[in-house]
């Protein structure tokens, strides 16, 4: 026996069928909306890592072209002098004295439960 759906019934297959695949797209839309919205912001970081280092770059630029940032470098990296200075380097201080080895006390050997079983049946071995 063959039975056939009524025109209700053909109406609610295909209602649901529309809805799951209005669902899916749905679904797959929000998926797609927080993977932009995580790689925006993600983009976002980055900028500001740029940002900042671009503005590091910017300000020693316009320390390297001033004549008291040169000598500043010159008299710290490269250990000049004007004339009548003495300089000073210090030298690398001693090692610290070698900290003594820790004590190890050994731990007592592993028993296992067969022998604590055997030692309550039959008394401790001598």
């Amino acid at each position: 026996m063959v039975r056939s759906l009524s025109l209700s019934q053909f109406a609610v297959i295909i209602t649901i069928a529309v809805a799951l695949i209005f669902s899916w797209d749905f679904g797959r839309r929000i998926l797609e909306t927080v993977q932009l919205l995580q790689a925006v912001q993600a983009a976002d970081r980055r900028l500001a890592e740029v940002e900042a280092i671009n503005a590091k770059l910017e300000t020693l630029k316009s320390d390297v072209t001033q004549d008291a940032w040169v000598e500043k470098q010159a008299r710290s990296r490269l250990h000049y002098t004007k004339d009548g200075e003495t300089v000073f380097v210090p030298v690398a201080t001693p090692p610290a004295p070698p900290a003594p080895a820790p004590l190890v006390v050994e731990a007592p050997p592993a028993r296992t439960i067969w022998q604590d079983i055997l030692e309550a049946l039959f008394g401790p071995a001598q």
